[in-house]
């Protein structure tokens, strides 16, 4: 009988150099032939599910550079392990965080972790032998110095590279020969059978891509695949081997690839021998015509593109605990690896020599037979090239899942903005009704609330009243019995700038003429101007603020008025009758005109006032027709013009003499009485005593038709009709129908309120108060931001930006957007509607290029039109296909409900998931039901905390689905208790197949009682229910 010979497996490592003894940067493993092994722990730089085939292409090019740089006699391995974690809850002071992490708490997930290593070829001849190679201090500097040079374009090149040290050699050569990479590996015996290994309780099995006696390999093979299907996703690049990725029953993978280079002179001659071999005897056989022909597309090859000749290896090694699992396994990598075109060994008996091959540094101890020739171009293209995503590194940061669904902290500003990924933590989010896009925002919100934030939302679908409440924020609903007020016309003087009279320009013509409207030149200059004019009456009340400006700031000053320096002059009682008109005044002509600039202008002002075209006019003035006919009449005729030029030269002197005071500075000074006798005037009848719409609105009253109705500086109804305006304002004024809404002060304390929730539903479809409360809401928080400016704040619109997103609001937006960037705030607009944006020059200008994120939900309702969703987002082809991945990966094992969505800072994005606790969900639902029935657990329990710890716990012992808790809840109107879950056996045992709760309503409208007391008057226990 044969007896099992036991062999004991030598490890091929002889010792190392230490880098501190020469002063190098790492450490040395020498191999069982006395092969010098440096190694370098890497990233591989193209992030799954990034799409972009360029980072493929330019990865496969650093690692070219790679083999290039090490050169010939040298041999390249990589080697990616794939392991499986724990994920570990992160402890957090806040509740509904803590309870986040403890949701993914002991979940399974991947990691990826990468290492090249670099070591001489060593002679089959040397190995047969089992002699050390020959050592070469030569050799050995120039593998250290190239490895240097490596290191230096990994780095240039983003793949983080790491010098491997002793406890880094020890730590790789430990995982591969127990297959498991942990702190501390357990060691057990090895048994090699002829088709796998068994490691203590661990099955084995590697996988050659080369078959030993016959290679079955694609002739053609890129850098990267396609994810394939039939989805909008299907041309997603991906990794030609990112199948390993999907394997799931695995506890270790190791992928080995390995290019040796040899010498390549002999090599190239050596093909060129084999060539002429086959083609010698092609005639005998068609298939040495075909290898003849591959060999000269090889040195084609070679000899134009300078590409090396190389021999590759590659083997997937993996565990499982069962046999059948790895059975599976198997099936499942060569099922995958047949796709691509590669037939994998069926006849695999070398099994030990192939593990062995996997560790660090020791694929010296590949056979002629593991290897096959190519290019290393090609053979690179065999190279995994993917990572998984990992942590930012920041003090703020979000938390959501990776795609395969564990947690990952995201910072959406603070890091972009440091490295200039983004200019502007702005954010504009698209996702239709029911892709999650509300609780994305509850759960936005609520960890932007873990930090130093202020968060005002002006919600129109109570979407934020669960976490309102959770958080302890104010919650304020518009209703007509209790409307949102403001006082937006309310500061002091210090407050007083051009952005705030711009503000109430815009609220004031938003007000007259309705959002959608276009404000002319004039109506913004008479708007402005009273406003300037308002405040100024207000804030200068009973000063004497006119003596200490000059007489030049003192006329632009009465220009507010429509009150120019002509109509000083044209006011005799303003200085004594000093200034009077003559007939050139009269025409409003020079002293020198010609006789066609009199006729012209004569003939214009005659048919003007003429009384035939003066009928209706209550303000018509007869004796200015008649004035302007005497002057006319006079200067037309140059005889008459003549004799009058004369008189009037003789007065001007008479005057001068007899009137006029001595010295220039008398008249400037008697001029200057004039101009401030004339804002005396003016204060005296436009007096301020408030600041309020109502203070305007009776300020307007009285100054608009002073402004308005100046003869010389006419302003026609067609530009402001006063009539109108005051008519239209009126609303808004005491009595008025929204005579509160701009009267009253909003509440101070609102200003130290860090999260404040304003639900408009209630008005918008009032196209009059809806954009107002939305303005003023807005300016609220502009002033809240000045106020606290060491916090970070948060303005998001919901649908109510359709309320602004008008031309006349546009700059107002522009400011918005401007002055939050100013005070450490961002301005997020949300939103489900694509008519709404699409065309729409204002969000095109305004909101979306002022918003340097984007976050979409799934756009598959949006996919006839995404073309156009594309261009307005600037999102090329590889954003696209990301976007096209969301909610269409094959990711949900093990996973509970979730909802993905596309993030994008700056010029590209990443897939994230948007998975919560239960907790979490039931603080951020929607759902009225559940609303309600956590309510009745927060009434009984005190705290919300308590109230979801109960209902969760609740939900447990219940036994049944949450939406059938909440409707028991809701018809109990209170907790669960064991009555009511008895109850509810009790029936679902009783009407097996039916529908409960049509059953007991049925009976609760048939008897006229409640709920509560129809238990109460039933007879029943748990035990019988379930017999």
């Amino acid at each position: 009988m044969a007896t099992t010979k036991k062999q004991a497996f030598d490890i091929p490592f002889i010792g190392f150099d230490f880098g501190k003894d020469f002063g190098w940067d790492f450490d040395v493993l020498f191999g069982q032939y006395g092969n010098p092994i440096i190694g370098i722990r890497i990233k591989n730089v193209v992030e799954q599910y990034s799409a972009d085939p360029d980072n493929y292409l330019n990865f496969h090019t650093v690692l070219n550079q790679v083999v290039s740089i090490i050169g010939e006699g040298r041999i390249v391995q990589k080697l990616d392990i794939f392991s499986k974690k724990k994920y570990s809850a992160e402890p957090s002071n806040q509740f509904l965080q803590q309870k986040y992490s403890e949701h993914f708490d002991g979940r399974w997930f991947k990691t990826i972790e990468t290492i090249l290593l670099f070591t001489d070829i060593i002679d089959d001849k040397l190995k047969k032998k089992n002699k050390p190679s020959q050592f070469s201090e030569k050799s050995y500097k120039e593998l250290r110095d190239k490895c240097q040079k490596v290191f230096m374009l990994l780095k240039q090149s983003d793949c983080e590279p790491q010098f491997l040290f002793e406890k880094d050699f020890e730590y790789y050569i430990s995982g591969a020969l127990s297959m498991q990479f942990s702190e501390k590996p357990v060691f057990d015996n090895i048994k090699s059978t002829n088709e796998y290994l068994q490691i203590g309780n661990r099955f084995v099995k590697n996988i050659s891509y080369v078959d030993v006696e016959n290679i079955d390999l694609p002739s053609e093979i890129d850098p990267f695949s396609v994810l394939g299907g039939n989805g909008a996703a299907s041309e997603t690049a991906v990794d030609n081997f990112t199948f390993i990725n999907e394997l799931e029953d695995y506890e270790t993978i190791i992928y080995n690839q390995v290019i040796t280079i040899p010498l390549q002179a002999p090599q190239q001659r050596e093909l060129d021998k084999k060539k002429k071999k086959h083609e010698g005897a092609a005639n005998n056989s068609p298939s040495n015509a075909i290898i003849a022909e591959e060999i000269q597309t090889l040195l084609h090859n070679i000899a134009i593109d300078g590409q090396l000749v190389v021999n590759a290896h590659f083997s997937i090694l993996f565990s499982a605990k069962t046999l059948e699992k790895m059975e599976n396994i198997q099936s499942m990598v060569e099922n995958k690896l047949f796709t691509k075109g590669i037939i994998v060994s069926k006849n695999a008996y070398n099994q030990l020599e192939l593990f062995r091959s996997v560790l660090p540094g020791n694929a010296t101890e590949l056979r002629e037979y593991d290897l096959f020739m190519t290019t290393s171009e090609a053979a690179l293209c065999f190279f995994f090239k993917e990572s998984y995503p990992v942590n930012e590194e920041s003090n703020f940061y979000l938390r959501f899942t990776d795609r395969q669904g564990v947690p990952l902290k995201i910072d959406p500003s603070d890091l972009p903005m440091k490295t200039g990924r983004i200019n502007n933590r702005n954010k504009f989010v698209l996702g239709p009704s029911g892709s999650g896009k509300s609780f994305l925002m509850n759960n936005i919100i609520e960890q932007y609330l873990t930090y130093n934030y202020d968060v005002v939302i002006v919600d129109t679908g109570d979407s934020y009243s669960g976490t309102c409440k959770y958080k302890g924020g104010r919650y304020i609903q518009y209703t007509e019995e209790k409307p949102i007020t403001m006082n937006p016309f309310l500061m002091n003087k210090k407050e007083f700038n051009i952005e705030k009279i711009e503000f109430l320009t815009n609220l004031i013509f938003l007000i007259w003429q309705g959002p959608d409207a276009t404000m002319s030149a004039a109506q913004k200059s008479i708007l402005d101007n009273v406003l300037m004019s308002y405040y100024h009456q207000y804030f200068n009340n009973g000063k004497q603020w006119y003596e200490h400006k000059s007489t030049e700031d003192l006329i632009l000053y009465l220009g507010k008025y429509n009150i120019h320096e002509e109509d000083i002059f044209a006011d005799r009682s303003a200085t004594g009758g000093n200034f009077e008109k003559n007939y050139y005044d009269i025409l409003g002509i020079a002293f020198d005109a010609k006789s066609e600039e009199i006729k012209e202008a004569g003939r214009k002002l005659l048919k003007f006032y003429h009384p035939d075209k003066n009928v209706n006019n209550p303000d018509y003035d007869s004796e200015k027709f008649y004035q302007i006919y005497e002057a006319y009449d006079t200067l037309n005729d140059e005889e008459r013009r003549k004799i009058y030029n004369e008189t009037q030269l003789i007065l001007i002197k008479s005057n001068e003499i007899i009137k006029r005071p001595e010295t220039a500075e008398d008249w400037n000074e008697s001029f200057r009485k004039a101009i401030i006798k004339k804002i005396k005037q003016l204060e005296e009848k436009l007096e301020t005593k408030e600041l309020s719409f109502n203070g305007f609105y009776d300020y307007c009253d009285k100054f608009l038709p002073l402004y308005l109705n100046n003869k010389k500086h006419a302003i026609t109804e067609k530009e402001f009709n006063l009539r109108t305006f005051l008519f239209v304002l009126k609303d808004f004024y005491k009595g008025g129908r929204y005579g509160t809404t701009l009267n009253e002060s909003a509440d101070n304390t609102l200003f130290d309120e860090p999260f404040i929730v304003f639900e408009i539903d209630n008005v918008k479809d009032n196209p009059k108060l809806f954009p107002i409360v939305t303005l003023i809401i807005m300016d609220t928080f502009i002033q809240k931001m000045r106020l606290r400016k060491d916090r970070r704040k948060a303005l998001i619109i919901e649908e109510a930006w359709k309320a602004i997103a008008s031309k006349l609001m546009g700059g107002y937006i522009l400011y918005l957007y401007k002055t939050v960037r100013k005070f450490w705030g961002e301005a997020v607009v949300v939103t489900q509607e694509l008519d709404d944006i699409i065309g729409n020059a204002v969000v095109k200008d305004s909101i979306i290029n002022n918003s340097d994120t984007f976050i979409l939900l799934d756009q598959t309702k949006f996919k006839d039109n995404f073309d156009r969703i594309a261009a307005l987002l600037s999102l090329n082809k590889v954003e696209q296909n990301k976007i096209f991945t969301i909610n269409n990966l094959n990711n949900k094992f093990g996973r509970s409900r979730f909802k993905e969505f596309y993030l994008k800072r700056g010029s590209k994005g990443e897939v994230y998931g948007n998975e919560v606790s239960l907790e979490q969900y039931l603080t951020y639902t929607t759902e009225k039901p559940e609303k309600s029935a956590v309510e009745y657990y927060v009434q009984k329990y005190g705290s919300y905390d308590e109230a979801l710890i109960k209902i969760v716990s609740d939900l447990k012992i219940f036994g049944d689905s949450l939406e059938n808790l909440v409707a028991l809840v809701n018809l109990y109107q209170n907790p669960l208790d064991k009555k009511i879950d008895s109850y509810y056996k009790m029936m679902k045992n009783k009407h097996k197949g039916q529908n409960v709760f049509k059953i007991i309503s049925q009976e609760l409208e048939n008897r006229n009682i409640s709920f509560s007391e129809l238990i109460n008057t039933k007879k029943y226990t748990y035990e019988n229910a379930v017999q």
